[in-house]
């Protein structure tokens, strides 16, 4: 008697819990409309520095995000992106610099049965835009 609940157990956890992963994608269509801004700006990059931020996100259930809510508004709809936005948001927040130059990001995701865990970590050099 045990041993079929035990085995019932296990079959109903395996079946309430799976690994997906879905993207969509596709491309919008542009308008034939032309602006030209003719602004020039100087790039001054700040290489005494790094700067480096994380992110982290957990999800129970697949249901219940618990994370960050700042964001940049750099990325938008793959895995890792929300946490990218949010790192970035953290190594430019307070700095006065504008942009992250040639900027590297590590995004590492954890599967659990119940918890799924997205770090997304920025590192690189700050820049200011001034305008001429």
């Amino acid at each position: 008697m045990k041993k079929y609940l035990l085995i019932t157990i296990i079959l109903t956890a395996m079946g309430l819990t799976s690994c997906k992963s879905t993207y969509v994608g596709g491309y919008s269509a542009t308008p034939n409309v032309s602006i030209d801004y003719n602004i020039k700006a100087d790039l001054k990059i700040d290489t005494t520095k790094v700067l480096q931020a994380t992110s982290t996100t957990k999800i129970y259930f697949n249901l219940i995000r618990i994370g960050d809510n700042t964001f940049s508004d750099a990325f938008g709809g793959n895995v890792g992106d929300r946490e990218k936005s949010a790192a970035t948001y953290k190594a430019l927040n307070g700095t006065g610099l504008d942009i992250i130059v040639n900027p590297k990001y590590i995004v590492h995701v954890k599967r659990g049965l119940f918890i799924k865990k997205i770090d997304a970590t920025v590192a690189g050099y700050g820049a200011k835009i001034q305008l001429k």
